[in-house]
């Protein structure tokens, strides 16, 4: 069994926070998307580590890993879709120019 937890959430911690950063600062869509998924994966060491040491045992930690893996690839392909749409409408994938997209 592993002696701390508090290792790999301070991993997670550090992940998350470098895509959050990655996601503010950059421009490209598709870096944004990739900073998402870092977050997201931050989650689900969250969610494997907490369930590894709480009561609720390690199977439910597996599953909400699994689920959020799930949400994390049906949005990558949503996202792509998109970003991908977008560029053959405008010849870019700079956030920046997205300002046309509005209603």
């Amino acid at each position: 069994m592993i002696a701390d937890a508090s290792i790999f959430v301070g991993i997670a911690l550090l992940l998350f926070f470098i895509g959050l950063a990655g996601f503010i600062k950059s421009k490209s869509a598709i870096r944004m998307l990739i900073a998402v998924e870092l977050m997201l994966n931050s989650a689900n060491i969250n969610f494997a580590i907490f369930a590894l040491y709480n009561d609720v045992g390690f199977v439910t930690g597996q599953i909400a890993v699994i689920i959020s893996i799930a949400l994390a690839a049906a949005e990558a392909a949503v996202g792509l879709g998109i970003i991908l749409s977008v560029y053959r409408n405008h010849g870019t994938v700079e956030a920046t120019d997205f300002q046309s997209l509005k209603g």
